[in-house]
């Protein structure tokens, strides 16, 4: 699966950490954001952050996005802007494209979505397909 020679191997290789230490349960593909996804009781939260830690390491909230650079302000606003509780964070960078994760408490107030995906995909066809490999989906 891992090949060097791939511009945007460090992006899967930081998907390959995170998935290897994730706590939560089993990840999903979520066609509408392109992206892997997993939800989880928010009394693990703290141990699905310690998994994020080195891959989506930039947090932004509903009052800190205005201060993001402009690909992150407008990955936020493609996606309904970052509302009260939930949080988008970024990480790792390759060949112009980079991680960023969609962190949704559900209205329950017990489980949180996280969506994790590619943005400034330049080759969804080569990208998305390995990127579900590395999450083992069909």
């Amino acid at each position: 699966m891992a090949n060097p020679s791939e511009p945007w191997q460090p992006l899967l290789d930081s998907l390959e950490r995170l998935r290897a230490q994730w706590p939560g349960s089993t990840w999903g593909w979520d066609p509408r954001f392109k992206s892997v996804a997993s939800s989880f009781n928010k009394e693990i939260a703290s141990r699905v952050r310690a998994a994020m830690t080195g891959v989506l390491d930039q947090e932004w909230s509903e009052t800190a996005i205005g201060a993001a650079p402009p690909d992150v302000r407008a990955l936020a606003g493609k996606y309904g802007g970052t509302r009260t509780g939930q949080l988008m964070f970024t990480g790792t960078t390759a060949d112009g494209m980079f991680l960023f994760g969609l962190w949704w408490p559900w209205g329950d107030g017990a489980t949180i979505s996280l969506r994790i995906g590619v943005a400034n995909c330049h080759r969804p066809a080569d990208v998305y397909p390995t990127m579900r490999a590395v999450f083992r989906l069909p």
